[in-house]
C-alpha cells in the first residue's frame, strides 16, 4: 500500500468545491508550511464528524471538516468524538476562515493558535 505524504486532511461537502472559502482554509495551512489534502465527501455529516474522519485518516492526526451548511470544525484524532478544538462558519468571512486553516497548521507545529476575531 503506497503511503500518502503527511498533511492535514480536509473533508468537505461538494457544495464548497472550487470556492474561495475552501481555498482560504487550504491557504491558511499553506502559510504555515503544512500540506493540505482536501477530499470531497458528498454526505450530510456534521462538520465535527467530517473533521474527526479527516483527522483519523491523516498521518499528522489533524483534520478539518466543512459541511454543507458552512460549519467548520478543527480537531485532533486523540480528542473525544464529540469535541472540536475550534469551530467556525463560512459566514465569518475569508479572513477568519484563513485563520482557522492557519490554526490547523499551528496545531501540527505545536504553536499557539491565532485569535479568530
Amino acid at each position: 500500500m503506497p503511503l500518502s505524504p503527511p498533511g492535514v486532511h480536509l473533508f468537505y461537502h461538494s457544495r464548497w468545491q472550487n470556492t474561495r472559502e475552501l481555498d482560504e482554509l487550504c491557504w491558511g495551512l499553506e502559510e504555515q508550511g503544512v500540506p493540505c489534502q482536501a477530499r470531497c465527501c458528498d454526505e450530510n455529516a456534521s462538520a465535527l464528524t467530517l473533521s474527526k474522519r479527516a483527522a483519523k485518516s491523516s498521518a499528522l492526526r489533524v483534520g478539518l471538516g466543512l459541511n454543507a451548511t458552512g460549519d467548520i470544525a478543527l480537531t485532533h484524532a486523540q480528542l473525544p468524538n464529540d469535541r472540536a478544538l475550534i469551530r467556525g462558519h463560512i459566514a465569518a468571512g475569508v479572513t477568519q476562515i484563513r485563520t482557522l486553516g492557519a490554526n490547523a497548521g499551528q496545531l501540527v507545529k505545536v504553536l499557539p493558535f491565532s485569535e479568530i476575531t
